[in-house]
């Protein structure tokens, strides 16, 4: 940088500060007059790539450390919710189902556990041991496993996708045989839909061979494409964390690890609804921009470093997130 600055400063003095002395020739002001000219583009393109390195290094917003969020157990946060979700042309049934079953998993555990209207936390802490919570539910629920983030998501933005008639009514058992069991015992959750374009969404599709993210990308939209999949454009965004398996050569997938809603809300600020696992909590939590949804998921999802697969990625909808970056190791 200081290499750069000294050439600029360097250019700057022989073009801004020389002047022509009185008596001189005319042929040697010309000379002096040309050599501005010569000089001028390169204090242009100088200037430029300073201005590019200024912004790549210094303005990028930092990790985000907290974020608010509540686990929807107060009439506030619930009233907000439901109408951000109304705003975003959630229909009023699939709002009535995602809170239904809010209040039976919130039921299900100590209130101590969850939050009382909005609180703050880092990306990662809960005011729960996860293990306490899921012998807690199998005390009350039985065997049934309860609602993930995929379940959650589609029950609500199900009605923005499409998926192609040919699909079959399962496909990655594999994956996703949990999913299919709520679903068989819960088919109302679909809220209308379909399994067989819940699957079509959730079922892991080949992966690139490539750790590139931009490689990966291009192999997930292939594999929905294939199926017929399509995201229809609206306020509410679906936002998927991406993560790459490479299990042997033919065992190489890209499967949706997590998923949830992306509202906007009345501030410019964001809304995020997520269930966080099948034994752990709703979400609803608050964000300033893309970037903070960005770290607040990777800080999570974004463990599994020096492999040989892709880093996990963030789609919204069918591109990838605007505002994604990994998060930093000791390596870069």
């Amino acid at each position: 940088m200081d290499f750069f600055r000294r050439c600029v400063y360097s250019i700057r003095i022989q073009t801004d500060h020389e002047s022509v002395p009185q008596g001189r020739s005319q042929e040697r002001r010309r000379s002096m007059i040309n050599r501005k000219r010569k000089l001028l583009p390169v204090l242009v393109a100088v200037s430029l790539m300073l201005a590019g390195l200024s912004g790549c290094g210094g303005h990028a917003e930092p990790p985000l450390e907290a974020a608010a969020y509540s686990n929807l157990t107060d009439a506030a946060s619930r009233g907000l919710l439901s109408e951000s979700l109304a705003d975003s042309g959630i229909s009023e049934n699939r709002v009535s189902i995602l809170l239904d079953r809010v209040d039976q998993f919130n039921a299900s555990v100590k209130n101590e556990w969850l939050t009382e209207g909005f609180e703050s936390g880092a990306p990662t802490d809960t005011k729960y041991d996860p293990y306490e919570m899921q012998e807690l539910w199998t005390e009350k629920n039985g065997s049934f496993p309860g609602y993930n983030c995929r379940i959650t998501a589609f029950s609500l933005f199900g009605e923005f996708v499409t998926a192609g008639a040919d699909q079959p009514k399962t496909q990655g058992e594999d994956a996703l045989f949990l999913d299919l069991e709520t679903l068989t015992a819960d088919p109302a959750v679909l809220c209308g839909d379909s399994t067989s374009k819940f699957c079509a969404l959730f079922a892991p599709v080949t992966a690139a061979d490539s750790t590139e993210t931009a490689e990966q990308v291009k192999a997930l939209r292939a594999g929905w494409a294939e199926r017929g999949v399509a995201f229809e454009e609206g306020t509410a965004r679906l936002i998927s964390v991406v993560l790459h398996d490479r299990f042997s050569d033919t065992d190489n997938t890209l499967f949706i690890g997590h998923v949830g809603v992306l509202l906007p809300a009345g501030d410019g600020s964001l809304y995020f609804v997520e269930k966080v696992a099948f034994q752990e909590p709703y979400r609803l939590v608050k964000l300033r921009n893309r970037i903070e949804l960005n770290d607040y998921l990777m800080e999570k999802y974004d463990t599994s470093w020096d492999q040989d697969t892709a880093r996990p990625f963030i789609m919204e909808n069918d591109s990838l997130m605007e505002g994604y970056r990994t998060v930093p190791t000791a390596a870069d």
